[in-house]
């Protein structure tokens, strides 16, 4: 929001400050409209051409004042209302003439000059589903505006978990869309839907594998449809085991991957591999994605040894990781819990019964992961009217999943 305050100062002087001058200027014109002196000094350390320091409240308040608003945060407040409900109102009113050309330009505009854009997009193409103007979408998804490199991490993950759960509740994603690069790497790879691998995802999955060229995406869909053959009972097929270390793929691709020679192989323990597959992705930083799906594939298929494996291989501060390693993190706990739940260790087994947290999941994710932390909550549970709670509620989530290895069977007997 700095940012845009110094932008609408500039705005009331005229002029973009980059001099002395400009500083000077400023402030003779807050002494002149608000009797209030601020050093030239002090604008220069704001616009970055002192050591730029943070400003401190007066500064920013005064400031604010200038532009006319009460204070700071008065202006935080009122600018971010005025600003999403005037985006939202052109949202409508375009929409409501389904002028493509004012669409285009008008996001085209937006992308340049405001902070609301990915907001703004998420609006706009919720509006589109609505009138399933998917070819409209499609063309959006074109733009040099929407190009997925354009974008940080967490703003993909932003925009596309948000157009995922849209896409979710409609239970379909037009095929025009899926060969669209931007849409695959914005809307696709991000929201992995869990939940929909037997319905609307697994489909999707199915063409993007077909009609796609590129290495990562057929190899993406690839481990999605093979995840899907696992949890319907049928084989499955690993990849060329070289592709497993590949610093070329994405990390958490990478563990899709390697996670697909433990769902196949139960007995799959080669501890050569393992730790070949550890020692070429040791980043710390990146540690936490090249393990994330070996976490769900040891717990499907009970496998201790790799359990106890990553858990000697973790360490990690989780104040060191971004939001969405969090959730991969919150995974590794849960995986913890059934190990040490297995172990008989209580003293470890209640350390992660604290850190896992059910909620802390992706939307995606998010069904999925509660099956199998039933499944713990059933075994640790000693009272029989819970334990029937929680059974009806595990039979009622993995109903609608309909994946038929998360049978009752799985359920009384894991950890028998």
């Amino acid at each position: 929001m700095l940012n845009i305050l110094k932008k609408l100062v500039e705005t009331k002087i005229g002029r973009t400050v980059k001099t002395r001058g400009d500083c000077q200027l400023i402030s003779d014109a807050i002494l002149e409209s608000l009797d209030v002196e601020i050093s030239y000094s002090t604008i220069k350390r704001v616009y970055g051409l002192n050591a730029s320091t943070k400003p401190n409240t007066k500064t920013l308040n005064t400031l604010a004042k200038f532009i006319g608003y009460n204070n700071y945060f008065h202006f935080i407040q009122t600018y971010n209302f005025e600003n999403s409900n005037n985006l939202n109102f052109q949202i409508f009113r375009i929409i409501s003439k389904m002028d493509q050309l004012e669409i285009i330009e008008l996001i085209n505009d937006t992308k340049k000059s405001s902070e609301n854009f990915n907001n703004f997009i998420i609006i706009l193409i919720r509006e589109l589903l609505h009138h399933k103007n998917y070819k409209l979408i499609n063309k959006i998804f074109q733009l040099e505006a929407l190009k997925h490199d354009t974008f940080s991490y967490s703003e993909i993950l932003y925009i596309g978990n948000s157009i995922g759960l849209l896409l979710r509740k409609f239970n379909k994603t037009d095929n025009v869309l899926l060969s669209n690069i931007n849409f695959i790497k914005i809307v696709f790879s991000t929201f992995v839907d869990y939940t929909n691998l037997n319905r609307y995802y697994g489909n999707a999955a199915k063409v993007v594998k077909t009609i796609h060229k590129n290495t990562e995406i057929k190899l993406f869909a690839n481990a999605l449809l093979e995840f899907k053959n696992f949890l319907n009972k049928k084989s499955i097929r690993t990849v060329k085991l070289e592709l497993i270390y590949s610093k070329n793929l994405h990390p958490i691709l990478c563990s899709r991957l390697f996670a697909l020679f433990f769902l196949k192989d139960k007995n799959f323990n080669n501890e050569l591999v393992i730790n070949n597959y550890f020692k070429i992705h040791s980043k710390k930083n990146t540690f936490i994605d090249y393990s994330f799906e070996l976490f769900l594939a040891a717990i499907l298929t009970k496998n201790r040894f790799l359990m106890s494996t990553l858990i000697s291989k973790i360490v990690v501060e989780p104040k060191t990781l971004i939001l969405y390693q969090k959730f991969h993190l919150n995974i590794f706990f849960l995986m913890c819990l059934f190990f040490y739940k297995m172990e008989g260790d209580k003293l470890n087994e209640n350390r992660f019964k604290k850190l896992f947290s059910p909620d802390d999941c992706t939307d995606g994710y998010m069904d999925f992961i509660k099956t199998l932390y039933l499944i713990y909550l059933h075994a640790d549970e000693s009272h029989k009217k819970n334990k029937i709670q929680i059974k009806s509620d595990y039979i009622k989530i993995v109903k609608d999943l309909n994946y038929p290895y998360l049978n009752i069977h799985f359920f009384n007997n894991y950890f028998k």
